[in-house]
């Protein structure tokens, strides 16, 4: 931790005790919220990316696919190979221009073969790339946070 590597303990445990209670949000919900329920409504097809950092860093697993499968009028279609980095990862993308446009062709083809209107993900970086890319190939597939669509109701579904 960088408070430490500068010898600074007091914002080392505060740092520390912050941590504690910082979720990401499909954790927050379900594991210690106990929802999979939230309520929401969103009557579209939709995929689902597994960000890198959510399956290698934060382990979430199947957690924001439970929320997805709760929610009223979802039909999830399977993305193949979801496993497979998008090819944003930070400066990635910038520094191996060539490799990151590689994989996302590969995302993207995918993404088109589940029929998906939407593709969505818990992270923004992600979903940037790979809805610039979407709306560059003006494909009609649009990009959505996991949280828009599990904060969709009836009344103002997009």
């Amino acid at each position: 931790m960088v408070a430490r590597r500068y010898d600074d303990e007091s914002l080392a445990s505060r740092a520390e005790q912050v941590a504690s209670r910082t979720y990401e949000l499909s954790e927050l919900l379900v594991d210690v919220l106990g929802l999979e329920d939230v309520g929401a409504y969103f009557p579209h097809r939709v995929t689902y990316h597994p960000t890198c950092h959510s399956l290698r860093m934060l382990r979430v697993g199947e957690k924001p696919l439970r929320l997805l499968r709760a929610v009223r009028g979802l039909d999830l279609v399977e993305l193949r190979d979801a496993d497979q980095c998008c090819g944003f990862g930070g400066t990635f993308a910038v520094k191996n221009a060539d490799t990151s446009t590689a994989m996302l062709a590969d995302k993207m083809r995918h993404v088109l073969d589940t029929g998906a209107e939407i593709a969505t993900a818990g992270d923004a970086s992600c979903l940037m790339h790979i809805g610039g890319g979407l709306s560059r190939l003006r494909t009609g597939t649009r990009t959505l946070h996991l949280a828009e669509i599990l904060a969709s109701t009836e009344e103002g579904s997009a």
